[in-house]
């Protein structure tokens, strides 16, 4: 007979070891092409161009170019849409976003000039600027034909990997704890999974001793397994800029970025097992905080019809916050649920070093193609306690440095003038892969954590158009978006299991439809 059994709320006052992961400042680090409509409709492809308020946050030297002070807001309409594969089943989900991508005032200050009036020091222009640097907003829906792998497998993996193994209930005052829930020495994971008999150990028949954990279900049984991920927030970066003109040959610029992180998951995983029952495991992760870094970049003009862009941005330095809560429910030989402690984690985290270099090329003063190339040194990400300290985050680290490639962003836009004052535009871009094929998800033993699930990035395509309308003081810009993101999904990490446990990858596509509108006035 199944007996209920219900833990509301569990109130430790111990410290649980929270551990981020290289997908955790992966998640925070990787930004995306987010701008004003004419930076939007040509990829982002303006690191030699300038003269745009999102150039700046690329290229600050592209600041010099302005002639003219002015100020400009951007609102966009994200559609989103996913599509999901698991085990030949499919499944889909939408979501539907507006907000402001860019504010910007630029303050043009033309300075000394010899009589010719074109050799010298020519400006000093300065601006403030907002900008979204990424969007968080998205649904994911991943369904699975009947597997014969089970999360319940992972959790009794997972707890036999522990120093302390013995997680029966009857032991616990000999060890000094009156139940596991006291014990910081154990994950969250496997005294949730034990307490909803998901999990039971395997003793040896002559000394008693603890063999191993294994899934509570029988030999060969199968599940079938669901996942749903709902994603909120941004990152969003305030930003103080200059940038000096010379002889309109040679700008060099500098930014000082201030970024604010706020950043909400919701999943639920949920299993049907092939005999009565099943389990649901629900998670919410939050993440908040704060950045500065320096920008600098400079553009060279060789010849009238041709520029080259050169821009550094130095790593952020991150201070966070991480907040984890969770719930399983279960339905197998004892029916109810549990709910895990709400845990915090203060840290630090250094984004990638960013590298720009770019060209654009000027057609009779009716059009232009640009291209840029941008280096990621994800690689050298690294994470830190709320010191700064590193030997914590060792084994974290290290799993950046080696699953992580160092991701390269390829930017070509054009835009040709109909009139001199209607404009038509275009551009492709495509991020390579930012994970390796054999990254994964490692949790540390005592983990408060209970997420086991991954996401690697395959690759990324946009594919932009918009127009635009300029008159002396004023202007609008239109630009639609089609942004493609290839990952594989995991729902836990099965490269040290059993192989009759592996788990298969969801293919997952999510596709952001943007439409965005600029308005600038000129004075």
């Amino acid at each position: 007979m199944k007996r209920t059994l219900m833990v509301l709320t569990v109130a430790l006052n111990c410290s649980i070891l929270f551990s981020q992961t290289l997908f955790d400042a992966l998640k925070i680090s990787d930004n995306d092409i987010i701008g004003t409509a004419r930076y939007s409709s040509m990829a982002g492809a303006f690191g030699a161009l300038g003269g745009d308020p999102s150039a700046i946050k690329d290229n600050p030297a592209g600041l010099g170019i302005y002639r003219k002070s002015e100020l400009t807001l951007t609102a966009d309409a994200l559609m989103q849409t996913n599509s999901s594969v698991w085990n030949e089943q499919s499944a889909n989900d939408n979501k539907y976003n507006v907000g402001v991508n860019n504010f910007a005032f630029v303050l043009a200050l033309p300075t000394w000039r010899s009589n010719n009036g074109y050799n010298g020091f020519l400006s000093s222009n300065f601006s403030f600027s907002y900008n979204k640097l990424k969007n968080f907003n998205r649904n994911v829906n991943i369904k699975s034909n009947a597997a014969s792998s089970s999360m319940t497998d992972y959790f009794g993996y997972f707890t036999g990997k522990l120093s302390d193994n013995d997680l029966e209930w009857d032991n616990y005052p000999q060890y000094g704890y009156d139940s596991p829930f006291d014990n910081i020495n154990l994950p969250w994971m496997s005294v949730m999974a034990h307490f909803g008999r998901l999990i039971s150990p395997s003793n040896d028949l002559n000394t008693g001793e603890l063999i191993e954990w294994t899934s509570f279900l029988d030999q060969g049984e199968q599940v079938t397994p669901s996942y749903m991920l709902q994603e909120q927030g941004s990152v969003n970066e305030f930003a103080l800029g200059w940038s000096g003109n010379f002889s309109n040959r040679f700008y060099i610029g500098a930014t000082l970025n201030f970024q604010s992180i706020n950043y909400r998951s919701d999943s639920k995983y949920n299993e049907a097992f092939e005999n009565p029952g099943g389990m649901t495991l629900d998670n919410t992760v939050k993440t908040t905080g704060n950045g500065v870094n320096l920008n600098l970049g400079a553009i060279l003009v060789p010849l009238d019809f041709m520029r080259i862009g050169l821009a550094l941005h130095t790593p952020m330095f991150y201070s966070l916050t991480t907040y984890n809560y969770s719930t399983l429910s279960f339905n197998s030989s004892v029916d109810g649920n549990i709910e895990s402690p709400e845990n915090y984690v203060d840290y630090q985290l250094q984004s990638p070093l960013q590298f720009n270099v770019s060209a654009a090329f000027l057609v009779d003063k009716q059009g232009l193609i640009s291209a840029e190339y941008v280096f990621n040194n994800y690689r050298g990400m690294k994470l830190l306690d709320k010191n700064g300290n590193s030997q914590d985050y060792a084994a974290d680290n290290e799993d950046i440095n080696s699953m992580l490639n160092n991701a390269r962003t390829i930017k070509i836009g054009g835009e040709y003038k109909l009139t001199d004052n209607f404009s038509l535009r275009a551009g492709y871009a495509n991020t390579s892969s930012i994970t390796k094929t054999n990254a994964t998800k490692w949790m540390i033993p005592n983990t408060a954590r209970t997420d086991p699930e991954f996401f690697l990035n395959n690759r990324t395509d946009y594919i932009t158009v918009g127009f635009g309308y300029r008159e002396a003081k004023w202007y609008f810009d239109f630009a639609y978006i089609n942004k493609v993101l290839d990952e594989n999904y995991f729902a836990y990490n099965a490269s040290d299991m059993n192989p009759d446990y592996a788990t298969n990858p969801a293919e997952v596509k999510t596709t952001n439809n943007n439409i965005v509108f600029t308005f600038g006035l000129k004075f």
